[in-house]
């Protein structure tokens, strides 16, 4: 994992959803379908248990600087490592995360590092409760999509295999709990 620090964040609050807490109204991460999905349906799939999200904002401000959602997940054990392949089993059960955004002006200050990292402690406290073998997500693909993946690279996500989506990244749970363990 890079050696990036926060150091340019204001002090910040990682703290689960809450609808009357957090103001989502200006936020712009810059690729609109993640803003809508934070703006217009994450309350919906958080009330039908499809999500839970985390939102970051500077302390004594309601204004969302960055969030992540995570939920659960299957993906065909032949995509993963061999060692899924060895389970026997046709599914491996993972925690997706389905969106990781930082607001615009908060991009390259370290806040998208402080949020991936602290989703993964999170996963790695659910994987001890019901087990998962890994982290997945989708790597979106834009004029950005490069640097995204770079940045997912940085932080120990390797491509799953699956060819019927290649931007498909996963970092397995026992990587994640020999780095932050």
């Amino acid at each position: 994992m890079p050696a990036e620090t926060a150091a340019h964040l204001p002090s910040l609050t990682i703290a689960r959803f809450d609808k009357a807490l957090h103001d989502r109204s200006a936020f712009s991460c810059g690729f609109g379908p993640i803003d809508n999905f934070l703006k217009s349906s994450l309350s919906d799939q958080i009330r039908a248990g499809m999500v839970a999200a985390w939102i970051a904002t500077a302390e004594g401000d309601p204004a969302v600087l960055g969030f992540y959602a995570l939920g659960a997940m299957a993906v065909r054990a032949e995509f993963g490592p061999e060692k899924w392949q060895r389970a026997g089993v046709p599914d491996i059960p993972v925690i997706y995360i389905r969106a990781v955004a930082v607001r615009e002006d908060m991009q390259g200050k370290g806040l998208g590092t402080a949020l991936v990292v602290d989703a993964m402690r999170r996963c790695l406290g659910i994987a001890d409760q019901m087990g998962a073998a890994a982290i997945v997500l989708d790597v979106l693909r834009d004029d950005h999509f490069e640097r995204r993946w770079n940045f997912y690279e940085d932080l120990g996500f390797r491509p799953l295999g699956d060819p019927l989506n290649p931007e498909r990244v996963c970092i397995p749970m026992a990587d994640v709990r020999a780095t932050l363990g």
